[in-house]
């Protein structure tokens, strides 16, 4: 028996349709879904676009309670930079990778550098077609641009090696952190040259990683460097100094702290409002009034002023007008979503798909939007196979499937002086 071929517009139906199934929003299906938070949306692009006139601003929180969509939102906007040819990091935090080792998390952010016509992350590809003369005449090698030398060294040391020693120059550059002596080696076989002595501690110069990758992310002719961090409530697991880190280096990211800047670096991080119930209003431990004066303590007296003043300013914003919040979606605009699926169900299957999406919501009651889809979704195949015409329980739905926007719980944090950072490495 012959087959019909689909036409294109039944497989890119059939590929929105098992997109929302499994849960993970392609560029296709941002495209083809209606927005169900322009709010959102509109001052992400609108921050985008400033991009065009070299002007980078500032960052933003996205708070919401658990199950508004806050990951779903952060994949809308992931697709939406791509398409606007921005390279592109999303990073869920968890145990391993937090913001208060920001090299563990420069590590993680640089291996998942999406860039908008290739399905390899990182940028390999691309500096393949760089020469050392073009990087040299470029703002990388300008005097004193990064707070620390040793990627621009590093950088270097890449364009002019070849074969295993080129690899692991470029896992230094994507944040594997070459053994100090191993470095030093490769370098002078490379650049004829020795190493200048160089002290690289974590804490205060991993900023220069981030920095110079910005640059390079233009250099290979995007528009900048977009990092999206999922589940940043997590930071509320860290002990005491360690959460007064992550503090310190995702208000850097977000282009709040004084001082040196991120350069051509766009930021999101999304986060449960439980962070702020738990640990910046409530609790035994109240950061937003004691980070402060942790910070200034932490620093020395010399940085001390500039060290509080910098955590003040990252609570202000950070639930000030530079913040955004993911509010349960409007009925219109839930009605409008759930119509489309069932257009799109029945493209990709072929079949006269009709349902009383109204039914559905008042059904359901209040609910996540991604219930709201499980169902949907599962009301149609239902229909389609079996001619039944009932509507599922919430408590029945299967919405681990489409997965959530983080751990349902987040773990009390207590203050804790053991989480010291390691003393960085010297060259």
């Amino acid at each position: 028996m012959n087959r019909a071929v689909a036409s294109p517009h039944s497989i890119d139906a059939l590929f929105v349709i098992e997109s929302l199934r499994s849960g993970i929003p392609t560029r296709r299906s941002t495209r083809e879904l209606p927005d169900l938070r322009q709010e959102i949306s509109g001052r992400i692009l609108h921050d985008l676009e400033q991009f065009e006139q070299d002007q980078y601003p500032p960052g933003r929180i996205l708070w919401g309670q658990y199950g508004q969509g806050k990951t779903h939102a952060l994949a809308a906007i992931e697709h939406q930079a791509l398409d606007r040819n921005f390279a592109v990091s999303r990073v869920t935090l968890s145990r391993e990778i937090s913001c208060h080792n920001l090299m563990d998390f420069y590590s993680e952010a640089a291996g998942k550098l999406r860039t908008p016509d290739s399905s390899i992350d990182g940028l390999a590809r691309y500096l393949e077609r760089l020469g050392l003369d073009n990087v040299r005449r470029s703002v990388i090698f300008s005097p004193d641009r990064y707070v620390h030398n040793l990627p621009v060294l590093c950088l270097e040391a890449y364009l002019l090696a070849a074969g295993e020693n080129r690899e692991k120059l470029y896992a230094d550059l994507m944040g594997t952190r070459l053994p100090a002596g191993e470095f030093r080696s490769i370098y002078r076989q490379v650049c004829g040259e020795r190493l200048p002595a160089l002290r690289f501690r974590i804490h205060e110069h991993a900023y220069a990683y981030f920095s110079m990758m910005a640059d390079l992310i233009q250099l290979c002719g995007f528009e900048g460097w977009v990092i999206l961090i999922d589940e940043a409530e997590l930071i509320g697991r860290l002990g005491r100094i360690s959460r007064m880190r992550a503090y310190q280096n995702l208000g850097w990211l977000l282009g709040w702290a004084s001082g040196s800047k991120p350069g051509a670096i766009y930021t999101i991080a999304a986060a449960a409002s439980r962070l702020q119930d738990d640990l910046w209003y409530g609790g035994r431990y109240v950061d937003r009034d004691n980070m402060p004066q942790l910070a200034a303590e932490r620093a020395g007296e010399a940085k001390a002023h500039e060290a509080e003043h910098d955590m003040r300013v990252f609570f202000r914003r950070a639930i000030g007008r530079d913040s955004l919040v993911a509010t349960p979606a409007k009925h219109s605009a839930l009605v409008a979503l759930l119509e489309e699926i069932t257009r799109l169900h029945g493209i990709a299957y072929d079949w006269e798909a009709n349902f009383d999406v109204e039914r559905l919501l008042k059904h359901l009651g209040t609910q996540p939007v991604r219930t709201y889809i499980r169902a949907t979704l599962e009301h149609l195949d239902l229909e389609m196979l079996y001619h039944e015409d009932s509507l599922p329980d919430a408590d029945v739905l299967a919405e681990h499937i489409l997965g959530g926007d983080g751990a349902d719980e987040a773990e009390d944090a207590e203050p804790d002086e053991a989480d010291e950072e390691p003393g960085g490495n010297q060259f």
